[in-house]
């Protein structure tokens, strides 16, 4: 075939049109690609100009849009006949596609200088088209076969803009779904979204990145291709791969967009806010996004807020905690739309986040109009939600106070607003007024307490005026109560602004009420009180007003504060109901319990008192029956409710029907609309005509829908227009409605009666008094009666008493009553009025009634003009009341008879024992006559001239006792005692053959067990029953808590309680006895069988066989044939001899009884029997005088013996004997917790008036004493001590006692004290200098000036402020002056060496020390003790001392606290003070000189850690073996942990700081300093040094690093050597093997870097630590899997890839010339005395040579074997080998290898071939080199011991645990598997079975890898 033959067909023939005409066939091989190209006359002559970039791309460009379906032509077999045969033109025929990179490779190779760049960057043709992914497969083949490397495929180009915009997204869109490693990997797209070298911590970081170094959407490119391919013609199929993203990278898409959107494109629009609202509703990458999506792009952050907030409402909260993680709320909150961030304001400002009213106001006046209307369309949307109270309703509801900060500033705003907005201002505040009715007031409520609240003078004046008239008896104070309530109502502002200011001058004074005289404050309590009972404080007054009565009542009892407190709280105790919260802070004030115990108990019933789920409730009025809306429902009809229910309370009260008034049915809505239009906008001034207008449209059907709107939606809640309403009606003239009004306001009243809710709500009990208020004016102020049958009065306040529900009752009863003074019939002296008054009157004096229903009859009296106390009180509750009480003790009695006599005969019917045993007696449980054994103190009064009471103590004991019988305690004892008496038994009557015996021991020992248990256990329950039922059976008979004090009730328990228990015992033994049988009745049988059989000694021997015990028992225990012996037996009837301790109470009674009962006489009381002779049971009350009379006589002494010691005085004085009396009766109480606060309380009175040091001595003594018995006394004085506002408590020598005592702590004294200086009192002043001059001053040693921070930075303000006395600025000045860091100044001139300098300095470290650790010590007083400190360490010679003794101190610290065994953290305190000292005063040390303050400071850092160093290595010299390196190792880490906080501070020299760290380590090392190992190894791995290092900038401190890793390897060599290794050097090997693995994992790159110097000091012997150095390969690196089949390793591109070495390796062969003698012989392979003396050149001189240790040099050996393979490797480049060809010829290193490996013992060949080793490494050129190597001197080896040898270095580095390096792995693979080497016929492999299997499982190990390898994986 000629060369140049023209085309066919001519020149011009397109080729791409040629080969798809021709089909798949032309491709078919090189051959018949060669023939086509012939055919268009393309030779490989003129190929270069012919095969054009262009002309490829359309070749390229048709075979994609081809790939497949092309029909097969048949021409093509006539070209092909003669240069194929026929099995090749059958296959041809075969094909169904391109033969793509066979073509394209025979296509480049003619055209070599072709740029496939180019070639793809041409693709942008209108005929290109991707439309499968086989086209892109083309694309991809074509280009693998003309790159080579798939990974260096130009994707780049496809992200440029294209014409061909549809062929461009099919391709990407493609290339994401089936090859996006194509953009995962592809080091042309450098811009990533996520940087790979970007350093992440934490697992979600990790994860993250990891995700990322595999996702094609990784790329910047990529997405922005994306983008603005959105907004062309395809904008939907990219879209449509925008929507792939998602759902791969959702994170990697968002973070794109953000760092690409300058301008938002359609891509962004649609799907930006919707993927960032998926991240925000939680997403698990959304902690890592969020932060920085808001960093990059605030407005697509906020976008997605938005959109979220627009879908669900609910999710506000979640986006205000976002905002509030993200600290950008200020931001997000200037955003739009308004509607978003109005409502994000909303709630932000009620999680006080936010100001809103400012926030408000600010953008009022930015924004105008437009804001203005966004707030009230918000308002008005919310509040017509909240009124809608619709189920679906998923918006955040508005708070009222919310509302009423947005409604106060738009009012602010009405005046400026346009009329339109003014009328949406108007209708907002109507339906907020409707929502949230408390709107009405709040504002007026709000301005109470506003900060400088003003009023003008005319306001001030009249204002005072009332409190002056009040004063002077002008006014009463329900005359000041009704003025204010009408104040407050008004419609007049004035009226309003009055009210205001008398509240705001009554909470004002509250400061000046201790200064008050006793009337003024009298009267002032009343009226506080009455204020919050009648609700004319609401809301924030109401809480403030609280909160002042309870400060009030923590006073001191007695104090002007107190009394006020008591006297306000009195008045509205009825509405603690309301607050159990507030009761429960009332309850923990401890001194109300003793003084006034019935007003504690009155507290705790009310915080008892839960509220009920009461009746229906509607929006209008709550309580009421029927709360539906006026507008929907209808009255209800006249049948319901006409009578009470049979469970209500009240049945005095009752409806009429009204079925003859016709049928009755709610008005149509508009009607509806006009008679409420009517309503709301009648007057006085308008009625005539509103009634005409209500005439017309109101008809009769209409009067019960009119009545119940009537009187639910106005008459109850507006008292105020009750006259204009009752006006209206009289206007209408309706009967009917008249009826309809009447009927409907009684059912309201009734519901509200009975309701559970009115009892606990004062707003229905408001309800309630306004209906009362209502009913009596419709019927009594118009002369109609209230008829007996709808509501009887008398009843009505009977069933009140008796339900205790007057608190209900009367005020309503009151407020009815009250409307009868402008009536002429029913006001007074009417009959059926008077009859009612006189019970009240006997209800206000018998009742016990609380103070506001008193008040409330007092009220009704002044009304109509009557004198409550000059009406004849009726008696129908005292006669009601003593039927009561005689039918109660009678039914008590009943019952307690028939509990006694079913006792007996349940008793009397269980079968007892055949012979009782001795000592104890027959008593029952309810014992016939247990009054005549209940002990009645003679000394409490009551019980002579109340003899009853004795019969209520009698009904609460037994009562007590049948309810703990009841109760699981007796079961619970009985259960225990026969099981351990069981089992005791049946051990020790294992040869017994009676029954009997063992019947009687077991029934002994039993009961007794039962009894005592019983006895123990019921003790605690018993008197709080007791307790229980005896205060409740006073309470129902009448008796008070001020007849029968608590003191009464706890004495009468206490004389009784060891009767009950003694009940209690006998119970539990009878019960007993039935139990231990039922246990023991197979044993009894057993014995009566054997003996009834058998004549033999009885053994048990289930019992005895199991035993462990019967043989090595001794003589005197051991069991022998016929049973126990009378001694052995004797332990059980000890059982029945043994006296509890109710006994010795309960048998002298029973014996008086039994003698004296038949005689008649009268039961004597019995005496309790003395527990000890000289020491007689007293009861509680004795106790208690006893201890006064104790106290007064030792105080008499203290007295007289002022003058004396504590320590002086002998041991048998009268005070000892005192204190020891003392503390003796506290032990005797009845109960330590319950005494323990009034003994305390008469010791601190005492130590308080105490003025001897003696005195306060002893008290403070005794108190101590006191908080070791009783465990919670102590926080209860501590309490009392530091916030008690007593100034009785300012005396500065018994806080000092109490301080050295440690009954008081100086950390909480400070604080305390402080916040008491801010309030300015004089005396606290006073007091607080006082302390100070004292603790500091005049005993300098009892604490630190720091101590009291707190304290003196108080004084300090008051003093700057010119409002403290002199003698305090005095009292500072000379603190200051004596604080250590000024002291010290006064001898910084004497000797440095002097003992005074070193202490003086001492103490400013204390003083540190004292400061860092203070409990609120904060940043500001750190650098101000450091700023003051720098003056000092100015002068030169005093800086290095002053460190030198700060780490002196600090590890004497450590060691002192240490051996006391205190807490370990108290240890470290100085330590870890000392370290924060150091940060600090680097940080803000500054150059003297003004020159370099950066040079100043690492100077100054480097002459501390000298200082360190010295006394480190000190301390290690002297204490030698016994060196603690633990507090030098805490300094360190908390040197490193303070300098990463301060790291911005130090910036830029905080690295060089860690260098001179690093440095300072370096001296420290192990080698020099042994005892300080583990801690140097744990400090050089510490995670704020090691990280930081080694990710510093260019990797600059690296050899910092290095070098400490190789002088931790240094030290290790010796030990690591041995044959046995120690558990220390263990350690110290695992922890360097898990810093090995940090470094692997976490740094890539540092450890094969310095590879060399580190192998290099790394023992042979440890294997796998030279095998984790060299696995370690760079960052990024991706090489194929070594166990791949077939792998070419010498076609890897990164085999010809030299390795980076920064250890200095060619140092080792500088000595006598060694190098360059090598370079000559690799120069000139001579001379070849070289090589023959090369052997002796390695070896040790015999004075080096360490004994035991190798005679080799290893370090020159390693040396010379990389630096031989490096220049031979460099040689093999310099001439340009072909690659593929081996490395190893016949050359100058091969020669130097070879001599070694036949010259070298076998111990050097063994280093010589380790050092080999020790170069296969990650893929590189030495690697390829060291391995071809290996294999080299394997094949060419002449002696099989070579062989042998270097199979040992490889396999020994095989066997080890992973990971294996990868240069090992390809080596050993090769070794094995390629033939040439014959490697398995090897005689050191078949010469031992057992070697030939380790190999073999080696090589099984390597091929079943093989089998299981991917095709591609990364290391």
């Amino acid at each position: 075939m000629s060369q140049e033959k023209p085309p066919p067909g001519g020149a011009e023939v397109q080729l791409a049109a040629y080969f798809k005409d021709l089909g798949y066939g032309a491709t078919y091989s090189s051959n018949t690609i060669l023939a086509v190209l012939e055919q268009v006359g393309i030779y490989p002559s003129n190929a270069a100009s012919r095969i054009t970039e262009s002309e490829l791309a359309r070749l390229l460009s048709m075979m994609a849009l081809t790939h497949t379906g092309l029909p097969e032509n048949p021409s093509l077999r006539a070209l092909v006949s003669g240069i194929l045969s026929e099995a090749d033109i059958e296959q041809l025929h075969q094909m169904t596609s391109w033969n793509i990179d066979l073509f394209f490779s025979v296509l480049v190779k003619m055209s070599p200088g072709v740029n496939w760049t180019n070639v793809l960057r041409n693709l942008d043709q209108p005929e290109t088209a991707f439309p499968d992914p086989g086209s892109l497969a083309i694309v991809l083949k074509a280009s693998k076969a003309v790159l080579q490397d798939i990974y260096l495929f130009p994707i780049a180009v496809f992200l440029d803009r294209w014409s061909n915009q549809r062929a461009q997204i099919n391709f990407l869109r493609h290339t994401v779904q089936i090859a996006p490693e194509l953009l995962a990997v592809t080091p042309s797209l450098s811009r990533r979204v996520i940087p790979l070298d970007t350093p992440l911590q934490g697992n979600l970081g990790r994860s993250v990145l990891s995700a990322a170094s595999i996702s094609p959407w990784n790329s910047l490119d990529l997405i922005q291709c994306i983008m603005s391919l959105g907004d062309s013609t395809v904008g939907e199929e990219a879209k449509m791969v925008v929507e792939l993203g998602i759902q791969q990278s959702p994170d990697l898409i968002l973070l794109g967009f953000a760092q690409l959107s300058t301008t938002w494109t359609s891509v962004v629009k649609d799907y930006g806010p919707t993927l960032v609202a998926h991240f925000l509703a939680g997403h698990p990458h959304a902690p890592f996004v969020l932060p920085r999506l808001w960093q990059l792009s605030p407005p697509l952050f906020v976008s997605g807020l938005v959109l979220m907030h627009s879908k669900d409402p609910s999710t506000l909260s979640r986006i205000l905690d976002i905002a509030q993680e993200m600290k950008a709320l200020s931001q997000i909150l200037e955003t739009k739309p308004y509607s978003f961030s109005i409502d994000l304001a909303a709630l932000a400002s009620r999680r006080e986040y936010l100001n809103l009213e400012k926030w408000l106001q600010e953008h009022i006046r930015d924004e105008g109009p437009i804001f203005v209307r966004a707030c009230l369309e918000f308002l008005s949307e919310k509040v017509s939600q909240q009124l809608s109270r619709s189920e679906n309703l998923h918006s955040v509801p508005l708070s009222v106070d919310v509302v009423g900060i947005f409604l106060r500033i738009l009012r602010a705003s009405s005046g400026s607003m346009p009329p339109e907005l003014a009328d949406m201002l108007r209708n907002v505040l109507a339906i907020c007024h409707q929502a949230y009715p408390r709107l009405a007031n709040n504002g007026a409520e709000e301005a109470l307490f506003t900060e400088g609240t003003t009023f003008p003078l005319e306001i001030e004046r009249e204002a005072n005026s009332y409190y002056e008239r009040l004063y002077e008896g002008d006014l009463t104070i329900p005359q000041v109560v009704e003025m204010l309530q009408r104040l407050k109502v008004s419609g007049n502002p004035r009226d309003q602004e009055t009210f205001r200011c008398v509240i705001h001058n009554l909470f004002d004074e509250y400061k000046f009420f201790p200064r008050y005289p006793e009337r003024e404050l009298a009267i002032t309590s009343v009226l506080f009180g009455v204020l919050i009972q009648n609700q004319i404080v609401t809301a924030m007054a109401l809480g403030m007003a609280l909160r002042y009565v309870l400060e009030a009542l923590r006073q001191e009892v007695g104090s002007k504060l107190f009394k006020f407190g008591l006297q306000a709280l009195m008045q509205f105790l009825n509405r603690l109901a309301e607050w159990p919260q507030y009761c429960g802070l009332l309850v923990q004030i401890e001194h109300l319990h003793e003084a006034h115990p019935e007003l504690i108990q009155t507290i705790k019933n009310a915080q008892k008192q839960v509220p009920v789920a009461g009746v229906a409730q509607g929006p209008g009025a709550p309580g009421f029956a029927d709360g539906s809306d006026a507008k929907s429902k209808g009255a209800p009809t006249a049948k319901d409710t006409s009578c009470p229910a049979d469970d209500a309370v009240f049945k005095a009260i009752n409806l009429d029907s009204l079925v003859d008034d016709g049928p009755s049915d709610s008005p149509p809505e508009n009607l509806q609309d006009k008679i409420l239009f009517i309503v709301n906008n009648v007057s006085s001034a308008n009625l005539s005509s509103k009634v005409s207008e209500m005439s017309e449209i109101l008809k009769p059907e209409f009067f019960a829908w009119f009545s119940h709107y009537l009187v639910v939606k106005r008459a109850s809640i507006e008292p105020n227009f009750h006259s204009l309403y009752i006006a209206l009606l009289d206007s209408i003239t309706s009967p009917a409605l008249q009826r309809h009004v009447l009927r409907e306001t009684l059912h309201n009243i009734r519901i509200l009666l009975n309701s559970e809710k009115t009892l606990t709500s004062s707003q229905e009990r408001s309800l309630l008094k306004n209906l009362g208020t209502w009913l009596g004016g419709i019927t009594l102020a118009k002369n109609k009666p209230i008829r007996h049958k709808n509501l009887a009065f008398k009843e009505l306040l009977l069933e009140g008493y008796k339900s205790s529900r007057l608190i209900v009752v009367i005020p309503f009863v009151c407020k009815v009553l009250e409307q009868s003074a402008t009536s002429i019939v029913f006001r007074p002296p009417n009959p059926w009025l008077m009859a009612i008054m006189r019970l009240l009157a006997e209800l206000y004096h018998f009742a016990e009634l609380k103070l506001n229903l008193k008040f409330e009859i007092e009220v009704l009296c002044k009304n109509i003009k009557l004198d409550v106390t000059s009406i004849q009180p009726t008696d129908i509750l005292r006669l009601s009341m003593q039927r009561q009480a005689a039918d109660g003790m009678e039914r008590d009695a009943t019952n307690q008879r028939m509990a006694a006599h079913a006792y007996m005969a349940s008793a009397a019917a269980m079968p007892g024992p055949q012979g009782a045993p001795d000592g104890v007696d027959d008593i029952s449980v309810g014992y016939p006559s247990l009054a005549s054994y209940i002990t009645f103190n003679p000394n409490i009064a009551i019980f002579a001239t109340q003899p009853s009471l004795k019969r209520i103590v009698h009904i609460a004991i037994d009562r007590s006792i049948r309810e703990v019988i009841m109760s699981p305690v007796v079961e619970r004892s009985v259960t225990i005692a026969v099981i351990a008496s069981r089992e005791l038994v049946v051990k020790d009557f294992a040869l017994e053959p009676s029954e009997d015996r063992m019947r009687k021991a077991a029934h002994l020992m039993s009961q007794s067990l039962a009894g005592s248990l019983a006895s123990v256990s019921s003790r605690e329950p018993l008197r709080v029953s007791m307790i229980s039922n005896l205060r409740n059976l006073l309470i129902q008979n009448g008796f008070t808590e001020q007849t029968v004090p608590e003191q009464v009730v706890h004495v009468i328990v206490s004389d009784n309680l060891d009767l009950a228990c003694s009940v209690m015992e006998k119970a539990a033994a009878e019960k007993a006895v039935p139990e231990i049988d039922e246990n023991l009745a197979v044993a009894y049988l057993n014995r009566r069988k054997h003996r009834e059989r058998s004549n033999q000694p009885y053994v048990d021997m289930a019992v005895y066989a199991s035993s462990r015990y019967p043989s090595v028992l001794p003589e005197g225990l051991r069991l022998r044939h016929g049973g126990l012996t009378p001694h052995q037996l004797r332990v059980y009837e000890d059982f029945g001899r043994i006296s509890h301790s109710a006994e010795r109470h309960v048998r002298p009674s029973m014996s008086q009884r039994d003698q004296h009962g038949a005689a008649g006489a009268a039961p004597q009381q019995p005496a309790a029997a003395p527990v000890d002779e000289a020491m007689p049971v007293l009861t509680a009350q004795q106790i208690v005088e006893k201890f006064g009379f104790v106290v007064a006589e030792l105080d008499k002494q203290l007295t007289e013996n002022a003058s004396m010691a504590l320590g002086a005085l002998p041991p048998q004085h009268e005070i000892r004997a005192l204190i020891a009396q003392v503390l003796l009766l506290f032990t005797q109480t009845p109960s330590l917790e319950e005494f323990s606060l009034l003994f305390s309380q008469k010791i601190v009175q005492l130590l308080y008036k105490s003025s001897s040091p003696l005195a306060r001595t002893v008290y403070v003594f005794i108190l101590k004493r006191f908080c070791d018995l009783s465990k919670g006394l102590g926080k209860e004085l501590r309490e009392w001590f530091l916030y008690n506002d007593d100034e009785r408590k300012l005396d500065v020598n018994v806080t000092m006692v109490l301080l050295d005592s440690d009954l008081l702590g100086i950390a909480e004294l400070d604080m305390q004290l402080a916040r008491q200086i801010e309030t300015g009192r004089p005396a606290v002043i006073e007091f607080a200098a006082g302390l100070l001059s004292a603790c500091l001053l005049e005993r300098k040693d009892f604490a630190f000036h720091t101590d009291f921070l707190f304290t003196t930075q108080s004084l300090s303000k008051l003093v700057a402020r010119g409002v403290a006395a002199p003698s305090v600025a005095q009292v500072l000045d000379s603190i200051e002056r004596a604080s250590a860091i000024v002291a010290v100044k006064e001898v910084v001139s004497q000797d440095l060496e002097s003992s005074a300098v070193r202490m003086r300095l001492g103490l400013v470290f204390q003083e540190w020390v004292h400061i860092y650790n203070h409990p609120s010590s904060s940043e500001a007083a750190h650098i101000q003790f450091v700023s003051q400190l720098e003056n000092i360490l100015k002068v030169d010679a005093i800086s290095p001392l002053f460190f030198r003794v700060c780490t002196e101190l600090s590890i004497e610290s450590y060691h002192n606290i240490k051996a006391a065994n205190v807490a370990p953290a108290r240890a470290y305190q100085a330590v870890d003070a000392f370290a924060r000292l150091i940060v600090l005063l680097v940080v803000h040390h500054s150059d003297p000189a003004g020159a370099d303050d950066n040079k100043a400071r690492l100077n100054l850092t480097a002459k501390i850690l000298s200082i360190i160093v010295l006394v480190l290595v000190h301390a290690h010299e002297q204490s030698q073996t016994h060196f603690n390196q633990r507090p030098f190792f805490r300094l360190f880490s908390s040197l490193l942990n303070d300098l990463r906080q301060y790291e911005m501070q130090l910036q830029p020299i905080d690295i060089q700081i860690l260098s001179a760290i690093s440095n300072t380590f370096n001296t420290l090392q192990p080698s020099f300093l042994p005892g300080f190992a583990f801690a140097w190894m744990q400090l050089i791995s510490h995670r704020n040094f090691m990280p930081r290092l080694l990710l510093s900038e260019n990797q600059r401190f690296w050899p910092y690093f290095q070098r400490l890793l190789v002088e931790l390897f240094q030290f290790l060599d010796p030990f690591l050597q041995q044959t046995q290794l120690t558990e220390t050097t263990r350690l110290l090997y695992r922890g360097t093997l898990r810093i090995l693995l940090v470094l692997l994992r976490d740094f890539p790159g540092f450890l094969c870097d310095y590879h060399f110097s580190l192998v290099d000091v790394i023992p042979h012997t440890c294997i796998q630590l030279r095998n984790l150095i060299l696995s370690d390969f760079p960052r990024n690196m991706r090489f194929p899997d070594p166990f791949t089949p077939n792998l070419k390793v010498d076609l890897l591109p990164e085999i010809n890839q030299p390795p980076r070495v920064l250890s200095d390796y060619t140092r080792s062969l500088a000595a006598d010339g060694f190098k360059q003698d090598i370079d000559a012989y690799l120069k000139t392979r001579g001379p070849v005395s070289f090589l023959i003396d090369l052997r002796s050149r390695l070896l040790l001189n015999d004075s080096a040579a360490a004994p035991g240790a190798s005679k080799y040099n290893v370090r020159v050996i390693n040396a010379l074997v990389l630096y031989v393979g490096v220049q031979a490797i460099a040689q093999a480049q310099h001439k340009q080998q072909v690659q593929g060809t081996s490395p190893i010829t016949h050359s100058a290193p091969m020669d130097i290898f070879q001599q070694l490996v036949v010259d070298l013992d076998t111990e050097g060949r063994y280093l010589f071939l380790s050092a080999i080793a020790n170069q296969l490494r990650y893929p590189n050129s030495h690697t390829h080199y060291f391995s071809c190597v290996l294999l080299y001197l394997f094949a060419e080896a002449s002696q099989e011991i070579i062989q042998e040898q270097i199979t040992r270095v490889l396999v020994e580095r095989l066997i080890v645990n992973r990971p294996h390096p990868y240069g090992l792995l390809i080596t050993v693979i090769e070794l094995f598997r390629n033939p040439r080497y014959n490697f398995w016929d090897s005689n050191f492999i078949t010469g031992a079975p057992e070697i030939e299997r380790l190999f073999q499982t080696v090589a099984k190990s390597i091929n079943s890898s093989m089998s299981r390898v991917p095709q591609m994986a990364t290391a």
